[in-house]
């Protein structure tokens, strides 16, 4: 007697068919998950701005920059750019003399990515390093070159500036990786506080007008790159001292790299 054929039941079939449904599913998802977001055409930045990082470089011309300094600022440009994750946004700003609160934006993009990201596998890193230099770093560079040249301003109103920063739109708590960098000597120099009037003193400073506009930095990553001068008005332990006082008050997490 010939052995009876085994049938195929209907639990066989229906797994089957959802086996082939997530399947099918599933290569949509991985598609739709692996197209990057919609982009700016002028900044790269993502029209959701949901941007992974922003970082802010003010840079304080008020007193010229020598040879030197233009080497080091050059340097540090590249590292900050090249430190950037993929969309994340880099601004570089200067303090405006005439609106103190309102500093100057120089220069505001989004990175496209950097070759040291790249997958090497399925990415061509010396194209993407190309498209990287085109389109984000030559003109941040040749922004920053441009605002180390420019002339210097009769004065130099850093809280102030700092303070409109704090509150820009795209620089609050919802906004991941806030990081200021500072490229200054670190005078503090307006009509409403002045360190060649009244000296580094934060006990002063706290009894102006001008500290009743607190930034809020909490969760930034505050760096100052000071400028070295030849003569210095003020020691600069005690002009240090004072913006590592200002920045504690903030909430900011601070660090001078010299």
């Amino acid at each position: 007697m010939a052995r009876r054929r085994h049938e195929k039941g209907p639990w066989f079939w229906r797994g089957t068919i959802a086996a082939m449904l997530s399947g099918v599913f599933g290569v949509f998802a991985l598609v739709a998950f692996s197209q990057p977001p919609a982009v700016t055409p002028d900044s790269s930045c993502r029209i959701d701005h949901r941007d992974p990082a922003h970082t802010i470089l003010l840079i304080d011309q008020s007193d010229p920059f020598n040879p030197n300094d233009l080497d080091w600022v050059r340097e540090l440009v590249n590292d900050e750019a090249r430190g950037l994750p993929k969309y994340g946004k880099l601004t570089v700003m200067t303090p405006n003399a005439v609106d103190p609160y309102s500093p100057k934006v120089l220069y505001t993009a989004c990175s496209p990515g950097s070759a040291a990201a790249a997958n090497p596998i399925t990415q061509n890193p010396k194209m993407i390093e190309q498209e990287w230099q085109k389109k984000f770093y030559q003109p941040l560079a040749d922004t920053v070159e441009h605002a180390l040249l420019d002339t210097v301003q009769p004065n130099s109103p850093l809280s102030e500036a700092i303070y409109a920063i704090s509150d820009r739109a795209d620089f609050q708590p919802s906004q991941d990786g806030r990081r200021m960098v500072l490229v200054s000597d670190l005078m503090q120099h307006s009509d409403s506080f002045s360190f060649y009037r009244i000296g580094a003193d934060y006990d002063a400073y706290l009894d102006s007008k001008i500290a009743s506009n607190v930034p809020k930095l909490e969760g930034v990553d505050v760096v100052a790159r000071v400028v070295p001068r030849q003569i210095y008005d003020l020691p600069i332990a005690d002009v240090k001292g004072f913006w590592r006082s200002y920045f504690d008050d903030a909430g900011a997490t601070y660090g001078s790299v010299n």
